[in-house]
């Protein structure tokens, strides 16, 4: 029991560091850009322009912050079970977007360009936060 509660805390930490100090050595605002796409079919425009777009933020919140925490059970020196929690929080400001449209007959892909501004210091915060609510 006591071996498995320090394997835990070891690799939070060991996560921890790894994240704090790549955030907390630069701490500014970075630009970042993204790219997310929807296929429409008989959505309006505006609608998949706007799930699009969503797709590409959080395809820069899971580059720039993401918190990964795993739970494994071992019986026998087996795995028993085992759960991996992620997070992923931010604070951003979108720069710029563009669209762009193809049309592949059974429906049109939209894609999304942004350029979003993160707060690396705001990131720290939420994510501090998260993971001590979690505890």
């Amino acid at each position: 029991m006591l071996w498995r509660k320090i394997l835990r805390q070891a690799a939070f930490l060991v996560i921890a560091l790894i994240f704090f100090t790549s955030t907390t050595a630069c701490a500014e605002i970075k630009s970042y850009e993204g790219v997310g796409e929807y296929f429409m079919t008989d959505e309006t425009i505006d609608f998949a322009k706007n799930q699009a777009e969503l797709s590409a933020q959080r395809n820069v919140l899971e580059k720039v912050s993401v918190y990964v925490k795993r739970h494994s059970t071992m019986i026998d020196h087996e795995l028993d079970s085992e759960e991996i929690i992620t997070f992923s929080a931010g604070i951003l400001r979108v720069i710029e977007t563009k669209f762009a449209m193809e049309d592949d007959g059974d429906g049109i892909t939209v894609k999304s360009f942004v350029t979003i501004e993160i707060d690396i210091e705001e990131v720290v915060k939420l994510l501090e936060q998260l993971i001590n609510e979690r505890r």
